[in-house]
């Protein structure tokens, strides 16, 4: 079996196919049996699919060490280039979105509450996948 991901021609539905081979799906479109499940029109096209290509059996599984090396970099940008307001991170962002302090980027500490106060008064964040060297215990 192979999967496609389809797309209708005429309302843009994207939606997957299953089909036996490439050759299947093409008799198949032209008996003009694969249709769109949104508005039933034929007119239904294969789009790009990225291949599903095995790792060879002696390489390495390095995506652990890749992402690891990600964050540490992402956490030398951050701690570099941020302040760091600790747990006054939510009085910050506030005081930056109403104009009551400088905008610049500011990285600290959050509870869960504080961040659903940020996402009310529709002020954006980022929760970093790191804990801060900075932090005071």
């Amino acid at each position: 079996m192979i999967v496609f991901n389809l797309i209708c021609s005429d309302c843009d539905y994207a939606f997957e196919g299953w089909f036996d081979s490439s050759s299947a799906f093409e008799s198949q479109k032209k008996r003009k049996l694969v249709n769109c499940p949104n508005c039933e029109s034929v007119l239904v096209k294969k789009t790009l699919v990225a291949p599903n290509v095995g790792k060879k059996s002696n390489s390495k599984n390095t995506t652990k060490k890749t992402i690891a090396s990600n964050i540490k970099k992402i956490k030398k940008i951050v701690e570099e280039n941020f302040d760091y307001v600790g747990n006054n991170f939510t009085e910050e962002a506030k005081k930056i979105k109403y104009g009551e302090t400088n905008d610049r980027p500011i990285y600290g500490e959050a509870t869960i509450e504080q961040t659903k106060e940020l996402i009310d008064e529709d002020i954006s964040f980022t929760p970093l996948p790191f804990q801060s060297s900075k932090k005071n215990n």
